[in-house]
């Protein structure tokens, strides 16, 4: 059984539509929705993304994709890793 991990760090421009089920969802520049699991620490501490404070506001966002390959199941993690507000 092989294991295959990989990260790629991304940049977008978005929309912050909410905290969708517990996770902070953006709409990226290409339309594409992002719920993201997984968020920086400094992120938490710097934009409540749980109030409707930011709702609807554009950002620049850094993040990264996780590709984890565990037990022949391939899965996908998004990290929020930075946030500027436009």
């Amino acid at each position: 059984m092989k294991y295959f991990n990989s990260n790629q760090s991304l940049y977008s421009k978005g929309i912050f539509i909410g905290c969708i089920e517990g996770y902070a969802t953006f709409q990226l520049e290409n339309n594409e929705i992002i719920y993201f699991e997984q968020i920086n620490k400094k992120i938490e501490h710097h934009y409540d993304l749980k109030s409707n404070r930011y709702k609807n506001k554009s950002f620049d966002i850094y993040y990264t994709e996780i590709f984890d390959d565990l037990d022949e199941e391939e899965f996908i993690i998004f990290r929020l890793d930075d946030l500027k507000l436009l």
